[in-house]
């Protein structure tokens, strides 16, 4: 596919990547659908008010295959098309369709909205890394650990975000060495990619307050199941877990009124 350059210093581009895995649930599809639509409506309208800046969406998805190595291949055709950004969202993933400017509005180089895992106990993919040095093999290590008392509704800086969507500037891949996401780690693809930015410099972020839905079965998982599931206030949670104090949250996020 050819695309016209852009020339336009108003607009950026975003390559909108979705590694498919098996078959898109119809629920998700219907999802993408109307984000794209709603995308595409807010495009035309900030072409007509000469908002600043705007956004030019490139859909990008990859069949059936090996989840790292169609993240590798999305962030190379976001290169090759000269974007500004790359926009994952996983086809297991329900999210709201202004889900993308609530990330791109917090300006970093890596931010993901809140998500938790598939299966019990639902947590979520948020990580601290805890790094040293082994003096019996002579390596240094790394252990990463869930985040399980998030601070609510902040933009909060962590070592690691999992990636049923994240907001990645193209500056990262740029600086980064290839391959990005593909290796032979004990971890998942996504905290690898996170812990290999921030070694270079890059910030990771999670939007609290910005929630996706995980396609389960028989459930949806979202925060409010996860709490529900796991049974813990917030006293408890701080009492159980001890309050998340490795970064300071940058702000609060008050919920749009609509």
């Amino acid at each position: 596919m050819e695309l016209i350059e852009n020339n336009d210093p108003d607009v950026k581009r975003v390559c909108v990547g979705i590694p498919l895995k098996g078959h898109t649930p119809p629920d998700s599809y219907h999802d993408r659908v109307l984000m794209s639509y709603f995308m595409g409506a807010k495009e035309m309208k900030d072409h007509y008010e000469k908002v600043k800046p705007r956004y030019e969406f490139i859909w990008l998805g990859v069949g059936e295959i090996f989840v790292p190595f169609a993240r590798e291949m999305l962030a190379a055709k976001a290169l090759e098309y000269k974007c500004d950004y790359l926009f994952m969202v996983d086809d297991d993933m329900m999210a709201p369709v202004d889900l993308f400017y609530k990330l791109v509005k917090h300006d970093v180089d890596i931010v993901a909205p809140l998500a938790f895992t598939r299966n019990p106990p639902h947590k979520p993919v948020m990580f601290k890394t805890i790094e040293g040095y082994d003096q019996v093999v002579g390596k240094p290590y790394s252990i990463n650990t869930t985040v399980l008392n998030y601070p609510k509704d902040r933009l909060v800086e962590c070592d690691a975000v999992g990636f049923g969507s994240a907001l990645i500037k193209m500056e990262v891949f740029k600086k980064m060495s290839q391959p990005w996401f593909m290796g032979s780690v004990g971890t998942g693809e996504d905290i690898h990619f996170c812990i290999a930015a921030k070694k270079l410099g890059f910030r990771v972020f999670m939007d609290t307050a910005t929630k996706l839905g995980h396609l389960s079965k028989p459930v949806i998982v979202t925060e409010e199941y996860s709490e529900h599931f796991n049974k813990l206030n917030q006293e408890e949670k701080d009492r159980f877990y001890g309050k998340y104090e490795k970064y300071e949250p940058i702000e609060t996020i008050k919920p749009e009124v609509k």
